[in-house]
């Protein structure tokens, strides 16, 4: 199978292959892929100085804004002067000529012209070949391209583009433009914006690819002062923005080296709200009308499933129900229902997968996996028909299940290496992993953690039976009934927008894990792929693999928050239990003191909280299990909720304690025993007439209130705050660094 983390001399050979088939459109996005990994390897994006910089620009102002123009500087000095790669070099800037061609060629459908056809043969050669270009760029890796992916852009949204720039800045035609794609995306769409604009009478028009916060057009200073002399003007594109925020960096470079802000444009498709530009024209397509919900309207839907779903044109009746996205970056689809004149309904259902090759996966994956995923029947135009699959609402997938899928998956989609290890900057899952520690770290977090966290995170997350993991198991994507189950959503996940590159089994079992929230399911899933596999999950690498779910997978807000920080803890807590203490009896019910009872508080004695999250240490494990092992009963007494008692004890095999400041006590297997006849239900109330006051969604005989800073850090409430709640409900106050708990007033003796 091939991986969709290609390489250029993997995508050389794919370009040819498209040439030879005379498709444009794959041609164009094998050889846009091929100049987006050349331009980043050349500009040395990946390199860890480059990596220090973005680190030193977000944080450090100017002086991030100087060390990335020298080294843009250096980087363009050696790709120009280094004799080694100036193959290289040469070969990029006719690859990106014949990338233009190939975007009229998209944008204007005609014959494959048979000199292109050789051109782009030529140009496979030497990144195939025993050459210098092999040499210095043929193991780049692309990067996915989410315009044509999870976006669902088309080509035309490009050419929908040019017309309104003109409309909005009419320019003289002989006037030179500068396209500015913002990689990665940047890549595809900016030779198409470029290729429309000249299509639409534009007759000096050059283009260039950029990544925020590096410098434009660097190493073609003499082309710049061209442009800048003549007044050139710049348009900026990328995919649809959030914030905004590379558009604007791009644009402001462009001003940093020379041009005047009224001589920038920045166009993109938007979801959403339009984010500021300020001081620069911002031409939109707003998303009702993109191209693709023109092929995604209930009409264009009926005719698509009557002419390409077999015995569907002899259909009495066909039912289109609504559209639905599940959210940005994701596909579309419609659910139709055919009516056969002879037969049961036949439920279908009708959803984007992206452009050329791009889309294909989806039908290539579901060919391997029969029975696992929903029926394709159809492929076109980034379109997709396939069968959809009664759904048993309420009821999750089973662990068995969910385990043979992803066994199934890493047998039929194999790929040859695990090529995680060189995407360093952009966010494989090892990375985020590493990242995970870097408070650890402190104020040297930025040196150290790639020298120390990196390294061990790279080993313990590679993959020793490498394959397109499935990267979206979680437990809403999943539907059956009746013993008849199918992982719908099982293309793109491995190759998205969101990066998190992985080749791990373990990454797809732990995105079921987690979202569960269910530690006997985590479990389940993985005792049952290792039962199927005969491979085991080793403890840190599942640790690992539930980490980085929860912090992509959990959302913001009290309830995210606190379920991120509860899952976290969960997660090292089995982690820790079963290094440390897996080897040791459980306590049964009614099992007496033993040597005697041991009260251990938790915050501060068995757990601290450097990751965000609260953790134990080897120190505390090894206390722990020296109890244990000799004996002793131990009894926790928390400030901490229940819920997260009940976790510790089940995690560690401890006898019980209480929870919430002695409000309530746990004894396993048996019902939660209060202590008070009073619950946190009044201070709660308090605390919600302020905006800026969380509430643990976990306590319940207590009430346990953060304060949610502008930066985003929770910390306790000051004290006259917290003692005006206090005197209100009739409670104590017990201040903490991220929170101030509530408990219930001592009774007088």
């Amino acid at each position: 199978m091939a991986d969709p983390h290609a390489t250029v001399t993997e995508l050389a050979g794919l370009l040819a292959g498209a040439a030879r088939d005379g498709d444009p459109l794959d041609a164009f996005l094998y050889a846009a892929g091929m100049l987006q990994a050349a331009e980043d390897r050349l500009a040395g994006t990946w390199t860890a100085p480059r990596r220090l910089v973005r680190h030193l620009q977000d944080g450090a102002g100017p002086g991030g804004d100087r060390a990335g123009a020298a080294l843009d500087r250096a980087a363009a000095g050696l790709a120009w002067h280094a004799p080694a790669l100036r193959p290289a070099v040469r070969w990029t800037h006719a690859l990106a000529r014949a990338i233009d061609d190939l975007a009229a060629l998209v944008l204007r459908p005609a014959p494959f012209p048979s000199v292109l056809y050789r051109q782009l043969v030529r140009l496979s050669e030497p990144a195939t070949g025993r050459t210098a270009v092999r040499r210095v760029l043929g193991s780049a890796v692309r990067r996915p391209p989410s315009c044509f992916c999870g976006f669902d852009q088309y080509p035309s949204d490009l050419a929908e583009l040019a017309r309104r720039f003109d409309a909005a800045r009419p320019l003289p035609a002989e006037l030179p433009l500068l396209v500015v794609g913002v990689r990665t995306s940047g890549s595809y769409l900016g030779p198409l914006l470029a290729a429309a604009l000249r299509q639409a009478g534009h007759r000096a028009v050059a283009g260039t690819t950029v990544r925020p916060g590096q410098r434009v057009l660097a190493g073609r200073e003499r082309e710049l002062a061209w442009l800048l002399a003549v007044g050139g003007h710049a348009l900026v594109v990328d995919d649809p923005p959030v914030t905004g925020r590379s558009l604007a960096q791009v644009a402001a470079g462009l001003c940093a080296r020379g041009f005047p802000a009224g001589a920038v444009s920045v166009l993109a498709a938007v979801e959403r709200e339009v984010p500021p530009m300020d001081g620069h024209l911002f031409v939109t397509i707003p998303e009702p009308d993109w191209r693709v919900r023109e092929l995604m309207s209930a009409a264009a839907v009926a005719e698509l499933v009557g002419r390409r779903v077999p015995g569907a044109a002899g259909w009495p009746r066909l039912e289109v129900g609504p559209a639905v996205r599940p959210g940005r970056g994701l596909h579309r689809s419609r659910p139709v229902t055919g009516y056969p004149a002879d037969g049961p309904p036949v439920p279908l259902r009708v959803e984007t997968v992206g452009l050329g090759h791009l889309g294909r996966r989806a039908a290539d994956y579901a060919a391997a996996l029969p029975g696992l995923v929903p029926e394709v029947l159809a492929l076109e135009g980034g379109l997709m028909v396939r069968r959809e699959v009664a759904e048993a609402a309420g009821v999750p997938v089973p662990v068995e299940v969910a385990a043979r899928y992803v066994a199934t998956r890493q047998r039929v989609l194999p790929v040859g290496a695990d090529r995680s290890g060189r995407l360093a900057g952009r966010g494989p899952v090892w990375e985020e992993a590493g990242r995970l520690f870097a408070p650890l770290f402190g104020r040297w977090a930025t040196a150290l953690r790639p020298l120390l966290a990196d390294p061990v995170a790279r080993e313990l997350t590679r993959a020793a039976r490498p394959y397109v993991v499935d990267g979206r198991t979680t437990a809403g994507r999943w539907t059956g009934r009746g013993g008849q189950w199918a992982k719908t959503d099982w293309a793109e996940g491995a190759f998205s927008h969101l990066d998190l590159a992985s080749y791990d089994p373990a990454w797809d079992l732990a995105g079921l894990a987690v979202s569960s929230g269910d530690p006997e399911r985590a479990a389940g899933v993985r005792s049952a792929y290792e039962r199927l596999t005969g491979e085991r999950v080793g403890a840190a690498r599942w640790c690992l693999a539930q980490l980085v779910q929860i912090q992509r997978g959990l959302t913001d807000g009290p309830a995210g928050r606190s379920a991120r920080r509860r899952a976290s803890a969960r997660a090292v807590q089995g982690f820790l239990a079963e290094e440390y203490l897996s080897d040791l009896p459980r306590p049964r019910p009614g099992d007496g003191p033993g040597a005697g009872w041991c009260v251990l508080d938790v915050d501060g004695v068995l757990e601290t909280d450097p990751l965000g999250f609260p953790a134990s240490s080897p120190r505390g494990m090894l206390a722990l299990r020296a109890l244990r092992a000799h004996g002793f009963r131990p009894l926790l007494a928390t400030g901490r909720s229940l819920p997260e008692l009940q976790d510790r004890c089940r995690a560690y095999g401890l006898a019980g304690g209480v929870a919430e400041h002695g409000a309530v006590a746990h004894l396993p297997g048996r019902a939660p025993l209060p202590l008070t006849d009073q619950d946190g239900t009044l201070v709660r109330e308090l605390a919600s007439t302020s905006g800026s006051l969380d509430a643990d969604p976990l306590a319940r005989w207590t009430a346990r209130i953060s304060r949610r800073q502008p930066d985003g850090r929770y910390t306790g409430l000051d004290g006259p705050t917290a003692e005006r709640i206090a005197t209100a409900a009739g409670t104590t106050v017990v201040a903490g660094e991220q929170q101030t708990d509530f408990p219930r007033r001592a009774s007088a003796s």
